[in-house]
């Protein structure tokens, strides 16, 4: 039975257009990840106008951003 344990940043975007949204995910961000840092990024992704959502919709407004931990508990793997 193993553990694991992923880290992740979750980044919300907004198109305005018709509220649809886009989240990138990257992994394993540095613990000492600021707010700021974080909203300076975002709000640089929005400025340069190159990210869509899967509706084809420019986003324009950033939404939020989250650390996720998640743990994963394998309770059997069979094949190995």
């Amino acid at each position: 039975m193993a553990t694991t344990t992923t880290k992740y940043l979750a980044m919300k975007f907004i198109a305005s257009s018709d509220g649809s949204s886009k989240t990138i995910r990257l992994a394993d961000p540095k613990t000492d990840l600021t707010q700021s840092e974080v909203q300076n990024f975002m709000d640089s992704v929005v400025s340069s106008q190159l990210l869509y959502t899967s509706k084809g919709s420019l986003v324009d407004t950033v939404d939020s951003a989250n650390v996720i931990d998640r743990n994963n508990n394998e309770l059997f793997n069979l094949v190995q």
